[in-house]
This record gives structure tokens, C-alpha cells and sequence, in this order.
């Protein structure tokens, strides 16, 4: 009996030897077991990363754009409400209302160029100058991205777009809808053109606060290779 605990008293003293002394596992298999479990999430960051990178140059300028059109709106707005309120409290009952600018002057659709934004009220040729260097080169995106899917598109595309703005903070649109005499309903090239006029700021209306104005964009089919 004592022979057999002396024997196993051996065995646990050589067990806990060789315990307090065997090698610390090497370098690199520590790293390879401290970064097995967050290698998931370093590829979703890694994924993360390339999709930001990759996000079109476009949709980069219509992110930023928009932002700085939303700030803009309203300041406007908040500017337009002040000065509403100081002219009612001005205003006598006798005063009348007043006048926006008429639309005499208005320009055929069929006269509209391709490639150009026409001013279809006939008096805001200010406004469809600026149109045409800022949004016609995303509005020609915009046609050859949705032009891919429907190569037939063509036609008319007219806008009646509503206008705030005040003469030191500039101007943005404030609403769009397709307009009449309008030839294309294809609901990507809708969108696409709406994100693009929501992300442009203009200049302000001649008198200030609200204004319409009615645009028009012809695309022609493409041209023979």
C-alpha cells in the first residue's frame, strides 16, 4: 500500500514539473490564435472600406450637394417668414398684394435644343443659363445611365419646378413635377434628374421668395457609329 502511494505521489510531482516547465507557445502561434476570432469583423470593415472607396463620383457630388441645398432651404425659409411677418405688420388694408412677374414671352418646346435647358416661361433666362452649366452635365448622366436599359428613350422632358429663394442666400427648388407637354415618363430618368435638381442651389429670384418656372430638355436618339 505505502509502495503504491509513493508511486503515484511520483507521478504528480513529474506531472506538475513538467508543467511549470514546458515551452510557452511561439510567436506566431500566439498571434495566429489572438487574431482567429476578429478576423470576421476585419474583413467587414475591409468590405466597408472598399464600397466607400468605390461609391461613383456622382453620387459623391449629389450627396454633398443635397446637404448644402437642405442647409440653404432653410436659411431661406427662415428668412422668407421674417420678412412676411415684418411686411404684414407694415402692410395696411388698402395695400395691395404683391405681383410676381407674368410669364409673357414663353418659348415653343419644339424650339428647345438638344443638349440645352430651356427656359419655356420666357423670363428666366438668368436662372436657365445657370441651369444648363450646372445640371445639364448630370442630367446627360443621368440620360446615359437610364439609356442603357432603354436605349429607345427619347422625346421631351419638361419640369415645372417652384423656386424659393432670397437675395442673400441664393435659391434652391423646392418642388418639381413633370410639366405639360411632357413626352417621357420613365420612372429612373425621373428620379435620377429630380436628385439632381435637388442637389443644385441657384440664384434667387429677382423679387426674392417664391417663383415657377417651367424647363424643358429634349433628348434625341443616339447617333449612328
Amino acid at each position: 500500500m505505502r509502495n503504491r502511494l509513493a508511486l503515484v505521489l511520483v507521478v504528480l510531482v513529474v506531472l506538475g514539473a513538467w508543467w511549470w516547465t514546458r515551452p510557452a507557445p511561439s510567436a506566431v502561434e500566439a498571434a495566429v490564435a489572438a487574431t482567429t476570432p476578429a478576423q470576421p469583423a476585419a474583413e467587414a470593415a475591409e468590405r466597408r472600406t472598399r464600397l466607400d472607396d468605390g461609391e461613383p463620383e456622382r453620387a459623391r457630388r449629389l450627396r454633398d450637394g443635397a446637404a448644402r441645398r437642405e442647409v440653404m432651404q432653410r436659411r431661406i425659409v427662415t428668412a422668407m417668414a421674417a420678412r412676411d411677418a415684418a411686411a404684414a405688420a407694415s402692410r395696411t388694408p388698402a395695400d395691395p398684394e404683391p405681383t410676381r412677374p407674368g410669364k409673357s414671352g414663353a418659348r415653343a418646346a419644339d424650339d428647345a435644343p438638344a443638349d440645352a435647358i430651356l427656359d419655356r416661361t420666357g423670363n428666366h433666362g438668368y436662372l436657365s443659363r445657370v441651369l444648363s452649366r450646372e445640371l445639364m452635365p448630370l442630367v446627360d448622366e443621368c440620360h446615359a445611365l437610364v439609356r442603357e436599359e432603354h436605349p429607345e428613350l427619347t422625346g421631351m422632358l419638361v419640369l415645372d419646378l417652384e423656386i424659393l429663394g432670397d437675395e442673400d442666400i441664393g435659391g434652391v427648388v423646392n418642388t418639381l413635377e413633370p410639366g405639360k407637354g411632357n413626352e417621357i415618363a420613365e420612372p429612373a430618368l425621373l428620379e435620377c434628374v429630380r436628385e439632381s435638381l435637388l442637389a443644385v442651389t441657384l440664384p434667387p429670384p429677382e423679387q426674392g421668395g417664391r417663383d415657377a418656372i417651367s424647363l424643358s430638355m429634349r433628348f434625341d436618339p443616339p447617333k449612328p457609329e
